[in-house]
């Protein structure tokens, strides 16, 4: 819907027009014709150097050229003025829009670094406890995943290895239990914690279906251990409050950069208010000289010519009527 509106036409200023047409044969003056082949430019404004340069900054020439034709379909140019000053509005609406733009990415690009380094922060930080983690369940694996499996020198050494992440009295534990599902009759090479707890092989292997049941009690120990890592790990989720104020100081260190965005559209949008009450004066002054231009012509053509030959019948009623 044209924003601006067009003068209805009357009878009179129809009879004026025609009476105009008949006595005009065109421009003339080399001036002349070009005033006129200026008045119905449109696209020609819109250079192939332009159209590389949007696709160049990733933009489309071809929305541009439908927004473009949208202004020119809505104001109507009438001269080459009126053209340059729709072509301005164009462009600065565009630019409007690509400043908002660059702002949001600016926003985005900058909570997607702290993202990465939240989560490389959070691995650092999480490693120790899934490294202890993963120690225990390969000793949970070694030990208990076959039932009927002895435990002997590589075993020992899989405990050695998670030794330091249990708490002493439970190292103590799981050490005794190991002891116990050693091959019965075995005590040599068994590492240096089992000559320690049991230099003399007191500690009877458990045999028949006992051993099953001390596996088990060896399991739920090394399970008891395992649990409370998962959770901390897996876990391991943000407080939505602590998180948007994060996402606030990211975005607050952000703002000096984003403020030349921001500082960017404002301008653009001056520059669409300036150009745009220019182009309703320009149009203002235009309709208003035309109904000047209307009087006369009806005022001396009409009344001074055309009443005393009666060559035109609309403006002769005209005449009559008044």
């Amino acid at each position: 819907m044209p924003l601006v509106n067009k003068h209805k036409m009357t009878e009179q200023k129809l009879a004026a027009n025609r009476l105009n047409g008949l006595m005009s044969r065109g421009a003339v003056t080399p001036a002349g014709k070009a005033r006129v082949a200026a008045a119905n430019l449109r696209h020609g404004y819109y250079s192939e150097s332009a159209e590389v340069a949007l696709a160049a900054l990733g933009e489309n020439p071809a929305e541009f050229q439908r927004r473009l034709q949208s202004l020119v379909d809505t104001y109507e140019p009438a001269n080459a003025l009126e053209m340059s000053l729709v072509m301005q509005l164009a462009r600065a609406l565009w630019r409007m829009e690509r400043f908002h733009r660059m702002a949001e990415s600016l926003a985005v690009n900058h909570l997607e670094q702290a993202r990465k380094n939240h989560e490389l922060k959070d691995a650092i930080l999480l490693m120790p406890f899934i490294e202890r983690m993963e120690r225990l369940k390969e000793l949970f694996n070694v030990t208990c995943a076959d039932w009927e499996s002895n435990i002997g020198p590589e075993e020992m050494q899989v405990f050695e290895n998670c030794r330091g992440d249990l708490p002493e009295e439970k190292a103590k534990e799981v050490l005794v239990l190991l002891l116990r599902l050693r091959k019965p009759g075995v005590t040599d090479d068994l590492g240096p914690a089992a000559k320690l707890l049991d230099p003399d092989g007191a500690i009877p292997a458990a045999e028949g279906e006992e051993r099953m049941g001390v596996r088990r009690e060896l399991g739920a120990v090394l399970a008891r251990q395992v649990e409370p890592l998962e959770k901390r790990i897996l876990g391991h989720e943000e407080d939505p409050v602590q998180a948007q104020l994060e996402r606030d100081k990211v975005l607050a260190d952000a703002q000096p950069k984003a403020a030349l965005m921001n500082q960017g559209e404002e301008s653009s949008l001056r520059q669409v208010l300036r150009i745009t009450k220019l182009l309703m004066n320009i149009k203002r002054a235009a309709r208003l000289q035309e109904k000047i231009e209307n009087a006369e012509c009806s005022q001396d053509v009409i009344e001074n010519k055309w009443s005393q030959n009666g060559q035109n019948a609309a403006c002769q009623d005209v005449y009559e009527n008044k």
